[in-house]
Formats: C-alpha cells, structure tokens, sequence
C-alpha cells in the first residue's frame, strides 16, 4: 500500500472560450499536485477525481461540457472504472469533453487505448489529444492512433511569428485542422491575436477568460 504523500490536490476550473466568437466551449477540470510529486498511480487516481468531479458538474447543471484529462496509463489500468462512472451518469456523460495524454512509447496494447476511444466515441464523448511534447510532430504515432477531433497545446515558448506558422503546421500534419487547436496558456492580447492569426479556434488562459474557483466540493484535499 503507498503511503498517502505530504501534501495536497488542488483543482481549478478553466474556461475554453473560442478566439473567433462569444463561444464558450468547455470548462476545463485541471488538478495538480502541490508539496509532493505523485507516483503514476496516485496520478490516475487523481485523474479519476477529476472524472468524477467532471460528471458530477454536468450532473448538477454547473455547465455545459467540462473536460478533462485522462492519460494512457490512467485508460490501462482504470479502464472498466471508468466506464462504470460513465454508465453511472449515462444521461450526462455525453456532454464530457475528454483530453487523452502520454507517450506510445509506455502504451502495453495500443488495441486497448483504441478500443476505449471507439468506446467514447460510441457514448457521443469528444475525445482529443492533449500534447505534452514541445512539438506536436513528436506525437504523430498518438495522434494517428487516436485520431483527435482536437489537440490542446501551450502557447509556444517563443513569439516570433515562425514559431506560431510552425505550430499551425505540425497541427495539419498530425491532421487537426487550425480551428480545433485549443491554445492554453494565453497570457497577454499579444498571444490571443498570435494565436488568432494561425486560425487557432480556441484558448485558455488569463488573457481569454481566468480560471474560475472551483465549488467548494471541487476544493481536493490528498
């Protein structure tokens, strides 16, 4: 049994607002970790909190859509969980929006990843790739395998307009078409008009819309 870590969970909820319109598409579920870095296990089942919390928004008609994150790690072992949450709140569950993340290289069955994204599919779930690599063209074996209806990515570390047509590039590439990128991270006017002018459909940040205190049942503690 692991030993519960010295510290705490946190959540906040950040809105995904497109850059285009007043369309505000879905609130993001984001946790960390602060005083302790968690074993990969203890970070799927963070990620299951997040799940759950996630369900249990739309359940209580807090918003729309909400998203969150689910690795391949977290998809391998907690599978059948999850599909059990998903059951558990089946009048709801297609309006979950869900982030798959991690690296192939890690994958034991990639039948198994692809099955669970058939699986979601099937549940009318959005399902798109949330890049953790500095470029997305290291993550092509991924998205090939999940065939993202979108691809979240951060805001590029530098802000030379190369570096934004690159960004818009890799995403056609890896066959996300501008539109359905997610760019988080926007902090001034200058990243949102960056990020506008690559055809970015949609952003995260302080400079679109700040993240939002979580309910009070959202405030995780380990």
């Amino acid at each position: 049994m692991e030993t519960a870590p010295a510290g705490d969970v946190c959540a906040t909820i950040w809105p995904t607002r497109s850059l285009q319109t007043p369309l505000r598409w879905f609130d993001e579920v984001y946790l960390w970790a602060e005083g302790f870095t968690p074993s990969p296990v203890q970070w799927s089942r963070i990620q299951l909190l997040g799940l759950e919390h996630g369900l249990g928004m739309l359940a209580r008609e807090e918003t729309e859509q909400v998203g969150v994150t689910l690795s391949f790690g977290t998809v391998q072992k907690y599978d059948e969980r999850i599909d059990k949450k998903l059951r558990a709140n089946a009048l709801v569950a297609h309006r979950l929006v869900v982030m798959l993340r991690g690296s192939l290289g890690l994958v034991k069955s990639q039948y198994r990843i692809r099955a669970f994204v058939d699986y979601l599919r099937a549940q009318q779930i959005t399902v798109g790739m949330r890049v953790t690599e500095p470029r997305m063209a290291m993550e092509l074996g991924a998205f090939a395998l999940i065939e993202p209806e979108f691809a979240k990515v951060l805001v590029p570390t530098s802000q030379h307009d190369e570096a934004w047509k690159n960004l818009a590039l890799e995403a056609r590439v890896a066959g996300v078409k501008e539109e359905w990128l997610i760019v988080a991270g926007l902090q001034t006017a200058e990243q949102v008009e960056q990020a506008t002018s690559i055809g970015a459909g949609f952003g995260q940040g302080n400079a679109v819309r700040p993240a939002q205190m979580p309910e009070p049942r959202l405030a995780l503690k380990r």
